[in-house]
């Protein structure tokens, strides 16, 4: 049987101030941030396959 999930906290006060302020001043990534990601993505689809050779790692 599953957990219940439990409600979302509701911020108040100061701290939905920051959240809000938090939320409006996202910083964008770095292009080599952006492309590690692709590229870990890509590993990660070529090792679902069972591609372990493909993706650069060794299985015994």
């Amino acid at each position: 049987m599953a957990r219940p999930i439990k409600d979302t906290p509701i911020l108040y006060g100061k701290n939905a101030i920051r959240m809000l302020e938090e939320v409006k001043n996202i910083k964008p990534l770095s292009e080599e941030r952006i492309a590690r990601i692709k590229q870990a993505c890509i590993s990660l689809n070529k090792i679902q396959k069972n591609s372990y050779e493909e993706a650069g790692i060794k299985f015994k």
